[in-house]
Order: C-alpha cells, then sequence, then structure tokens
C-alpha cells in the first residue's frame, strides 16, 4: 500500500514538472517569435533616437500629442479630439443562403442543397441547374470586362462536380418563376514549370489588403476589434503614411508602379492593359509567383474602372468577372447575389492564400464597399475582417508572408470635413505591416522597421519596399520613377526627412501643425483666391445643350487655418457657395504680395447630383446647371 502510494506521488511529482517544464518551453517560445527580436536591439534604437525611449518606439498608446514628431515632419495626434459619425445601420441583409458549394480538394466542389430552400420554392416542387462562368469572347478576343455563361447543368443535393471554372452560378426554378439565384468563387490552383531560385533566399510572400477611405482614426474608432486584433498580434503601425494624390486612384497607382500621375497618364492613357508590366505583381509572376488580384463594388470610378479597365486579366487569378455576376446595393451594403461583395473578397483571398501556401505568392485585394460611400459602415465588416486575421494567424502563412493592411486616403467629402482636424484624416491612410517571424530575428531590419513607425512614409516607399522584398538576398536595390529618392523601409528612413524629400506635394503634406487664421485681410485674400481659381474652373466647363452653370457666391467660411512654410505662410480654407451650399477646401500659399493656390480647390461636399449637366464627370464638383434656353 505504502508502495503504490509512493508510486502516485512520484507520478504527481513528474506530471507537476511536465507541465511547468511545458509551459516554460511555450513561453521562451511564444518570447523568442515575437519579442526575440526585439532584445538584441534596445541599445541600438536608443543610441540611434536619442530622442526617443525604446519603450516609446514599441508602446505608442495613441494618447499622446503627436503621431510623429521629428525634425523633419511633426503630425498632431488629430485622432484625440476628432469625433467619426458613421452612417445609420439599416436593417438590411443581402439574403439568406440555401445552396452551399464546398471546395473539398483541388478538383472537386461538393453542392448541398440546405431546407432554406423551401422558403424561396414555397413549398413548390423545383429544380436547380448549375453554370460555370468565364470571361466573354468579343471578336474571338477573351475580354475580361464582360462574361459569358456555361449551358446549366442541373444537380441535387450532394452533387459532386469537378471545379472546371472558377466561378459558378446556381439556379433554382419552380414551374413558374426563378426562385434562388446565388454566385461562387473557388481558387482554381494552377501549376506551372518551377522558377530558378539560386539568386534568391528563401522566397517571401506578399499579401495586400486594402481598404478604400479608411485613415488610421477612422479604423480605431469604428473598427475596434480589427484595431485590437492588430495591437494584440503586434503588427507595426505606421503612423505617418501619406497620402501622395487626391483620390484613389494616385495613391494605387504610386503603390503599385511607383510613378505619379501624370508619368501613369502617359503610360496608361490608352488602357491599363497597356502598362500591366510595370505593375507590382508582373514583377513577382516573373519571378515565378502565383498572383491574384480583386476589387469589388466595380461601379465606382476611382480605381481600375479608370482607362477602360483590364481587357486581359492582370493576374493569374482575377476576381472581377465574379462581381460582374450582378452586385447590388442593398441599405448599407454591396451584395453580390446572397452574400456581401466584400466577404466574397475575404473568402476568396483566404483560399488564395491557403492554395498556394506552400509556393509562393503576391495577392492584392481592394475593399471598397464598406467603406467608400458615406452610407457604408465599416463597422458591418469588424468581425468579419477581425475573423479573418485571427485565421491567417492559426494557419501558418504568417510565417513567410509580409501583409500590408492599408487604405488610400481618410474621409473626402460629407459632414466630417467640416472639422479642422479633418484635414489629417483625409491624407493620412493607414498603413498595418505584419513581418514574417524569422525576419523579425534579423535585428538590423526588423529595427528599422520598428523606428520607421514614427517616420514620414509613403506609397513610393512601400511601392520600392515591395520590390525590396522580392530581391532580398540579392544586395539590389529598386527605385520609384516618382521618388528616386525613395528607399525601402527596411531601410532606417531619416529623422530629418521632410515632404519635399519624399515627393509629396505641398498640398497634401501633413507634416506641420494647423493655427487658427487670425489675420482677417490675408484670409479674405486667400480667400479671393481660391474663389478666383473655382471661377477659372467653371468658365471653362462644357455642359449639355440648354444647360450652364450658374454663378457661384461665398456663403460662408468654414474654417480658416495656416502654417509656415519654406518663408511662406500657407493659409487652409474651407468655405461654402451658393446656390447648391456646395464647400470646397483650398490651400492657398501666401508668399509676399502674392497668393497662389497650391494644385486645385477640392469640393468637400458629398458628391454634387446638381452639376450632371456636365460633359466631364470631374466638372460635376464645380457646377450647379441651370437651364439657359
Amino acid at each position: 500500500m505504502r508502495f503504490r502510494s509512493q508510486i502516485a506521488m512520484n507520478v504527481r511529482r513528474i506530471s507537476c514538472v511536465f507541465v511547468i517544464t511545458s509551459w516554460i518551453t511555450f513561453s521562451l517560445y511564444y518570447y523568442d517569435t515575437i519579442y526575440g527580436a526585439i532584445k538584441p536591439t534596445i541599445e541600438i534604437l536608443i543610441s540611434a533616437n536619442k530622442d526617443l525611449t525604446f519603450e516609446e518606439i514599441l508602446t505608442y498608446n495613441g494618447t499622446e500629442d503627436d503621431l510623429i514628431k521629428t525634425p523633419g515632419c511633426y503630425i498632431p495626434n488629430y485622432g484625440i479630439t476628432l469625433k467619426f459619425r458613421e452612417a445609420k445601420i439599416i436593417k438590411h441583409f443581402c439574403g439568406t443562403r440555401a445552396v452551399f458549394i464546398e471546395k473539398i480538394s483541388e478538383e472537386y466542389l461538393l453542392i448541398n442543397i440546405d431546407d432554406t430552400i423551401n422558403e424561396y420554392s414555397k413549398g413548390n416542387d423545383y429544380n436547380c441547374c448549375y453554370q460555370f462562368v468565364t470571361p466573354a469572347l468579343v471578336e474571338g478576343i477573351t475580354d475580361h470586362r464582360k462574361i459569358r455563361y456555361s449551358p446549366c447543368a442541373p444537380f441535387e443535393n450532394q452533387t459532386k462536380i469537378e471545379l472546371l471554372e472558377e466561378i459558378i452560378v446556381v439556379k433554382c426554378t419552380t414551374k413558374l418563376k426563378v426562385v434562388y439565384e446565388d454566385a461562387y468563387i473557388f481558387v482554381k490552383k494552377l501549376k506551372r514549370e518551377e522558377y530558378d531560385d539560386l539568386n534568391h533566399e528563401k522566397p517571401w510572400n506578399v499579401l495586400i489588403l486594402g481598404m478604400d477611405t479608411m485613415s488610421r482614426a477612422r479604423l480605431i474608432s469604428s473598427m475596434p476589434k480589427t484595431a485590437q486584433l492588430l495591437r494584440n498580434h503586434h503588427w507595426l503601425d505606421f503612423r505617418a503614411y501619406q497620402k501622395v494624390g487626391y483620390n484613389t486612384f494616385p495613391n494605387v497607382m504610386a503603390l503599385l508602379t511607383g510613378r505619379n500621375q501624370s508619368q501613369v497618364h502617359t503610360e496608361c492613357h490608352k488602357s491599363l492593359d497597356q502598362c500591366n508590366d510595370i505593375m507590382l505583381w508582373s514583377y513577382f509572376k516573373k519571378a515565378g509567383y502565383y498572383t491574384a488580384s480583386g476589387e469589388d463594388f466595380l461601379r465606382l470610378p476611382d480605381t481600375f474602372t479608370r482607362y477602360d479597365g483590364f481587357k486581359n486579366a492582370p493576374t493569374d487569378h482575377y476576381m472581377r468577372p465574379f462581381f460582374l455576376t450582378g452586385e447590388n446595393s442593398i441599405g448599407n451594403l454591396v451584395c453580390t447575389k446572397k452574400r456581401p461583395s466584400a466577404h466574397h473578397l475575404l473568402d476568396y483571398a483566404l483560399d488564395f492564400t491557403n492554395t498556394y501556401k506552400n509556393d509562393k505568392f503576391f495577392g492584392m485585394f481592394w475593399f471598397n464597399s464598406f467603406s467608400h460611400n458615406l452610407n457604408n459602415v465599416p463597422e458591418l465588416i469588424d468581425s468579419d475582417l477581425a475573423k479573418f486575421f485571427e485565421t491567417i494567424h492559426t494557419n501558418g502563412i504568417l510565417n513567410k508572408t509580409f501583409i500590408l493592411f492599408l487604405s488610400d486616403h481618410g474621409l473626402r467629402y460629407g459632414e466630417m470635413r467640416v472639422p479642422y482636424e479633418s484635414y489629417y484624416e483625409e491624407r493620412l491612410p493607414m498603413l498595418y505591416l505584419w513581418v514574417p517571424n524569422n525576419l523579425r530575428r534579423r535585428y538590423e531590419m526588423f529595427k528599422n522597421l520598428l523606428v520607421n513607425q514614427s517616420r514620414l512614409v509613403t506609397p513610393y516607399d512601400m511601392y520600392v519596399t515591395l520590390l525590396n522584398i522580392l530581391e532580398i538576398g540579392n544586395n539590389t536595390e529598386k527605385t520609384s520613377n516618382a521618388c528616386p529618392n525613395c528607399v525601402s523601409i527596411i531601410n532606417e528612413l531619416s529623422r530629418n526627412r521632410t515632404c519635399s524629400d519624399a515627393h509629396v506635394h505641398e498640398k497634401w503634406c501633413s507634416c506641420h501643425p494647423l493655427t487658427k487664421a487670425t489675420n482677417d485681410a490675408a484670409i479674405k485674400n486667400a480667400l479671393d483666391a481660391a474663389i478666383d481659381d473655382i471661377y477659372d474652373i467653371v468658365k471653362n466647363i462644357k455642359t449639355k445643350n440648354c444647360m450652364q452653370c450658374a454663378d457661384l457666391k461665398l456663403k460662408d467660411v468654414l474654417r480658416a487655418h495656416s502654417y509656415k512654410a519654406s518663408n511662406a505662410t500657407i493659409f487652409v480654407l474651407a468655405f461654402q457657395m451658393t446656390p447648391g451650399d456646395v464647400s470646397y477646401e483650398a490651400s492657398v500659399e501666401h508668399r509676399g504680395d502674392n497668393f497662389t493656390v497650391l494644385d486645385t480647390t477640392q469640393t468637400i461636399s458629398v458628391y454634387n447630383t446638381r452639376g450632371n449637366c456636365v460633359l466631364n464627370p470631374v466638372h460635376r464638383a464645380y457646377c450647379i446647371c441651370v437651364k439657359r434656353c
């Protein structure tokens, strides 16, 4: 009996030791994985940044007075006082899915019909069939801007089908009518010859997730679950990511091509197909990567619908034909059949990364539908996006993948553009970066990335950085055509870096505190210059027959601020014109006796539907249409 008791006691001791040892082992592993690259950099960081402690670099918590504070760039922490007011949530949804398709292997799908179908058929007999969707053939040439359908093949519950094409639509009918329609998309794995990687060290994957009109402050305010997850998992947070152009297109193209808008226009004005070879994904494809791209809310004019879109697929996998099966706006949502379009994007992005996780891949997926328009509500995708990031944190993809979660700009119009803080919010899109764990152990490289969270960063820098990721191990540096001096953020950026150094036009530069303007005479002169700029635009606007633009007059000054720059004073003015109550923001340089409008005066009002008589949509913001005959 005593012997048995002794054995039991020894077993308990061994178990206890095992548990403690396991806990210590796990803790050390976790510490090494997440923080292992950090500890050796403490002295380096402090010595390189005399005015910034290591703890300040790592523990920026958002309550500070500034976003960054360097000799070259000071940006106040505008998010402390700016209160976001998102649209009211309308209780609409895309529908209830009754037919589910599951990818059971790389070659086969399984179709299941849920009992919900009886609600659609109202208890009547029904028949279902599926069709594959492919790009259309126009005069014998494939055109991804249009689609065609295969013959409809019947199916029943638990039908197994071959994955012949990526896009599938299903239709269920009774004798009287179509009662159910839905669309699905799956990655069909490609196989290609192995590329020679002798000149490369282990390749790193790249995944870009873009969310339109999303500043860092808006993400934190409107998507708290996602923001908290990024903090918990130690994503890098680049607080001074600075836009370089007015709307989506120039900022996305700066990221993808390293070129400014005029350079892009020169090379891409005939079609985007003409310049696909200068896109980042083309460089990665030439290096043997599998590539994918997708964008929802296709009717928006700001991104790849410019220059008539891509006729040929720009990447190996391309989602546009899927959304052509039918997008509809319902309440706050943009739906493709029975699911929000952005949910399809998330699922496809996850499918893509899982399909090629043992290969090498470059994927870019752009979300418009939960944040672009004023009736879109980012909160509605917060849980789904947080779940997506949680999933990729557990499926092994992060071990060798750089992930950029970023935007193009903040809110450009609406009531949220009246507070002066919106000047910064509009110019500072979010940029979060996941760095693979193995690269975090490269102390100098990771140290630079940590430091650069408090530096001015632009899409030109990120273009060079992504090419740098492709070339890691080759000791080669690529450059940006629009910013030859821009470098990869894997290198430490200068504390003295200014907007001029980063090739950011003064109009968009955020690197200064705004102070309330008090010189009434100077304010009036600056306003006169801005209003004259609008008049110059209006007098050259071409309209439809028997229509003209009304004469605009100043109705109200919404705000007037200024800052000092290069022996000049820059006035930042927001004002409202009548008729139409359209509001504008202008930056006016006062140098000597001269007042000069920087770039162009832009509207900050909701899209002006009363300007629909103009022939060029760009002019709609400056015209209130009235009849003249």
